[in-house]
């Protein structure tokens, strides 16, 4: 038995503050394809809008948003 307490802890997002978007409570906004507000910048993770705050999940956001940044990658090479 126990009791478990979590405060809410706050996004580490500084070093695109003033690039991308966020949403009201601080995290990065993404979309389905961990694609931020600028091209080329991807986020997963605690730190974006997915509010699941799992490790489970945050491991799947970031292979989504690294394939999503290989396929980017890919297109803007082939532009």
């Amino acid at each position: 038995e126990g009791v478990f307490v979590q405060l809410e802890l706050l996004p580490n997002n500084d070093m695109v503050r003033g690039l991308v978007d966020f949403d009201e409570r601080g995290h990065i906004a993404i979309n389905q394809r961990c694609e931020t507000s600028l091209p080329g910048i991807f986020a997963a993770g605690d730190v974006t809008n997915i509010h699941a705050e799992l490790v489970p999940i945050a491991l799947g956001e970031g292979a989504k948003a690294a394939v999503s940044a290989w396929e980017y990658l890919v297109m803007t090479e082939r532009a």
